[in-house]
């Protein structure tokens, strides 16, 4: 459906991580649990997300841009967002 579950807004010096940790807090916080299995990230989040994302049973996925791409392309695997989706 697109519906937002969970917002996080933080300055821009603070590292992707931590903000995607919060994020992954605030979605399980707000969903029941084994309702959201997956959510879809880009490489500016690193492993520690994708642990962490685990500790709350979501696959945490990097998804990696075709290096042949130029400029904007929207992902076939997630449609549009800008930083994380979370698919149930």
């Amino acid at each position: 459906l697109g519906l937002v579950i969970a917002v996080v807004v933080a300055a821009a010096s603070i590292h992707d991580n931590a903000i995607g940790t919060a994020l992954l807090d605030r979605v399980a916080a707000a969903t029941p649990p084994g309702s959201v299995r997956t959510a879809l990230v880009d490489r500016g989040f690193k492993n520690a997300v994708v642990a962490h994302g685990a500790t709350h049973g979501i696959n945490v996925k990097i998804v990696e841009r075709n290096p042949a791409d130029a400029g904007f392309v929207p992902s076939p695997s997630g449609g549009w967002w800008s930083r994380c989706a979370v698919r149930r």
